[in-house]
């Protein structure tokens, strides 16, 4: 899949911006089309979350999905900001998202939203293109919000709302800031959140009801910058991954997510100034398998 995109490194930034402007007319109806949350079955998909403008590192991840044979691909969001090329990043994904409507899926993070990206680089990259900008906005909020693999393992940016009844069948595109935002922690129940008065944390009660009242198994989310790309929480029934590396500190690892059949795989890389891409994967995985009941 990552061919098409070999060319936008090779573009100017107005040539980026210009083409950025040409993918948004495109992929917009196409997010329109996917639904609140995504379903999947019998796939092999990898999951990456949190890019952050790094497109080097995206470059990267999406080579792997050619090296393992992946058959759909799911980002959980947090495609711009922090990082200096967001521009860049938006319109692979979105060239992909054209190329591959139904293998690729892009879910929204807390900065696919106005709020929160008027604040960093994204709009500073396009502080004299706000016609783009305000597209790009206008087209985050038809991303879908959540994404269900082989019934079981349930994919989010952020968390779950805690609430006594949710239910999937619930999740729309509109009420999202507990999808994008909440943060499991070790504590009983919901409590405050450092990020906010709207957010909540959620404790290992509240996933184990979330995952029983819907017949899931498994949370795989994003959202929480990790040292290592990984933390397991609540006996491995949540997982929080981390896909993108900051631009210093070689000791970081970043994670993806490959699931597979009734397997999930988290493979770790790093940078490698010694290598071409600037980048080398681990050989050391580790591998959760999903339960039958």
């Amino acid at each position: 899949m990552h061919k098409i995109t070999d060319l936008f490194s090779m573009m100017t930034s107005k040539e980026q911006k210009d083409k950025l402007r040409e993918n948004l007319a495109r992929v917009t109806p196409l997010l329109i089309a996917d639904d609140a949350v995504i379903r999947l079955n019998n796939q092999k998909t990898l999951i990456a979350t949190d890019i952050h403008g790094n497109a080097d590192a995206l470059d990267f991840i999406l080579d792997f999905t050619k090296q393992i044979e992946a058959e759909a691909l799911v980002f959980l969001g947090d495609y711009v900001d922090r990082g200096a090329e967001s521009v860049r990043v938006l319109n692979t994904l979105f060239e992909l998202k054209c190329k591959y409507p139904k293998k690729v899926f892009l879910l929204r993070g807390n900065h696919e939203t106005e709020e929160i990206n008027r604040f960093y680089e994204f709009q500073m990259e396009l502080e004299n293109e706000r016609d783009i900008y305000s597209a790009a906005n206008k087209a985050f909020e038809n991303m879908p919000t959540a994404a269900i693999l082989n019934d079981s393992v349930f994919c989010v940016h952020g968390g779950i709302s805690g609430k006594k009844d949710e239910n999937i069948k619930d999740i729309n595109k509109r009420d999202t800031v507990y999808y994008l935002w909440n943060d499991p922690c070790e504590e009983i129940g919901l409590t405050p959140s450092p990020r906010g008065r709207q957010i909540r944390q959620f404790g290992p009660d509240i996933v184990e009801r979330f995952l029983k009242n819907n017949d899931l198994k498994m949370i795989i989310r994003g959202h929480s910058v990790l040292e290592n790309g990984l933390k397991l929480w609540f006996n491995h029934t949540l997982v929080s991954l981390y896909s993108s590396l900051p631009f210093t500190g070689t000791r970081l690892k970043a994670a993806v997510a490959v699931v597979d059949g009734n397997e999930v795989k988290f493979c770790f890389y790093q940078r490698d100034e010694s290598k071409e891409a600037g980048f080398s994967w681990e050989e050391k995985t580790v591998t959760l398998t999903i339960p039958d009941e």
